[in-house]
């Protein structure tokens, strides 16, 4: 065994690849319900076999991020659903309920809203990501 270092860019064009992969395997699922439904694991090795003969796997980071554009995703949407897609895998709460169930648990972060020596805050709005109706 060999110790690796990768590149930023190669680690990006693994994550992007893994959120491509389950893109791919949400809507495999979705069109092949009925061929699935008696296989173990809901029939992912089928698709996994499918999977590692596609192209993609070839393409260079720049390449994933022109391909996923032309499905009108962002790199930014991919890792969205990659991270939500984890999340409810493990069970662990998405990262919007876990930023609301900390901002309802915890004072809110706050900011100075001028410069005055009267020191006034206004709460900080929590970062919101809406990745649309994907599927």
């Amino acid at each position: 065994m060999a110790i690796v270092f990768m590149s930023k860019t190669a680690k990006k064009r693994s994550l992007l690849l893994d959120a491509l992969r389950i893109l791919a395997w949400e809507e495999y699922k979705s069109t092949n319900k009925e061929a699935l439904k008696n296989l173990q694991y809901g029939g992912y090795a089928v698709f996994e076999a499918e999977w590692k003969e596609e192209k993609l796997h070839n393409n260079t980071y720049e390449e994933l991020l022109a391909f996923a554009k032309s499905l009108e995703f962002t790199e930014v949407e991919l890792l969205s659903i990659r991270s939500t897609y984890y999340s409810k895998k493990s069970g662990s709460a998405t990262p919007s309920s876990t930023a609301t169930a900390t901002a309802t648990a915890s004072p809110s972060p706050t900011r100075k809203v001028n410069d005055s020596s009267v020191p006034v805050s206004a709460p900080v709005p929590e970062e919101e990501f809406d990745i649309g109706d994907l599927f």
